[in-house]
């Protein structure tokens, strides 16, 4: 067993190996190009809305074998020197990559196949269009971030035009889950 890292000052460098020593239930967060950020707790109101992306996507998961869904910031490795570590609320990955290990050697080597962010309390959008970006830099084939206030889902995929689906649109996922598809209300009821 490793010993347990305190928090670093601000600004201070760190690696995956290093953040892997952190309490994630002490000191939530991520490495935005080495440095440690602190991430806020969701509201009830971020947990719901996550547990109903996971729903859908565990029931497309387990009628389409082949596929993993993680929830609860994952770790996914996007960049290393410096290292950048995100946690996605929710994600979706092929069975053939999903890590084993522990430690930063659990953490996911690249971006999900899909991420979700659900936007909270302390977030903008901007921040999560951000992020979503470093995930498509990553390999990601798009990210979903959803947006409580106005129900809308923002989809960001490579090489495609920024989507804002609204309830009563139905969001899909081409060219990734073949046959996916959900309406956007679902997520956010």
């Amino acid at each position: 067993m490793t010993t347990p890292m305190a928090l670093p000052e601000p600004g201070a460098r760190m690696t995956f190996e290093e953040a892997a020593r952190i309490d994630p239930d002490e000191f939530p967060g991520e490495l935005v190009k080495g440095a440690y950020v602190p991430t806020p707790r969701g509201t009830w109101r971020h947990g719901v809305i996550t547990a109903n992306v996971s729903a859908v996507l565990l029931a497309y998961a387990r009628k389409n074998p082949g596929w993993s869904v993680s929830v609860g910031d994952p770790g996914t490795k996007l960049s290393r020197d410096p290292d950048t570590l995100r946690g996605p609320d929710v994600a979706i990955v092929s069975k053939d990559r999903v890590p084993t290990g522990c430690g930063a050697a659990g953490w996911l080597d690249g971006a999900p196949d899909i991420a979700v962010e659900v936007v909270r309390d302390a977030q903008s959008v901007s921040e999560l269009a951000e992020k979503a970006l470093e995930y498509l830099g990553a390999g990601a084939k798009a990210v979903w971030v959803l947006d409580p206030e106005p129900r809308r889902v923002i989809v960001f995929a490579p090489n495609e035009a920024l989507r804002v689906l609204r309830p009563g649109d139905v969001l899909t996922a081409p060219g990734v889950l073949p046959g996916f598809s959900c309406r956007v209300d679902e997520l956010f009821d």
